[in-house]
């Protein structure tokens, strides 16, 4: 399909080769670096994705990189890990059902980080990554930050409507999972406040 061969990724920074990718060419990627459940790995999470060390091995980082930050679409979101973490633990969910993650769940890209030092280091809508000499810009200890727009760990049942709606809604303990607040730009303001919590996981 037409998509396939759109770059949704591009890898930069402190690296010898600048690198974009299509969702084909990460689909193409040897297979001990792609996992095709990653619920296996993340509880609730759903999709298939590889292991970012596959992605980060094909630009070279510098040996003087020593953190790698991960931007979301919209600019406004991104964590930041330490290249070893990213190495030994990253993942990028970029296929769901056979085809291209949808935005709805987080797409083109989505980071999680299982059992990593920040659990918010989780991303949706990843674009970009960039390899870095000491901290990047990390936006996970913002309070912005503490909606599941950008980490949805393990409550986010992939359900993750994704329908942003909820910010500024009451969050009710329950709500404030994943539903929803995701992202926070597209359709603000569709009370879907309890919503999400009750689809099926």
């Amino acid at each position: 399909m037409a998509t396939d061969r759109k770059s949704i990724l591009t890898v930069e920074g402190t690296v010898q080769k600048k690198r974009e990718w299509t969702y084909e060419e990460l689909s193409r990627l040897p297979k001990e670096h792609q996992i095709d459940d990653v619920s296996r790995l993340v509880s609730g999470m759903e999709g298939s994705g590889v292991r970012v060390k596959a992605v980060l091995k094909e630009s070279n980082p510098l040996s003087k990189a020593d953190h790698v930050t991960f931007h979301s679409l919209d600019g406004k979101f991104a964590a930041s890990v330490s290249l070893r973490e990213a190495i030994e633990k990253g993942i990028l969910i970029y296929k769901r059902d056979d085809g291209p993650l949808p935005d709805s769940k987080g797409g083109p890209i989505r980071l999680v980080v299982p059992h990593g030092d920040n659990a918010c280091s989780n991303v949706k809508s990843v674009i970009r990554i960039e390899l870095t000499v000491g901290k990047g810009k990390d936006t996970t200890w913002d309070p912005d930050h503490d909606n599941p727009a950008i980490h949805g760990h393990s409550h986010d049942h992939g359900h993750d409507h994704d329908h942003g709606h909820d910010h500024g809604h009451d969050h009710h303990d329950h709500d404030h999972h994943d539903h929803g607040h995701d992202h926070d730009h597209h359709d603000h303001g569709h009370e879907h406040h309890d919503h999400d919590h009750g689809h099926s996981h």
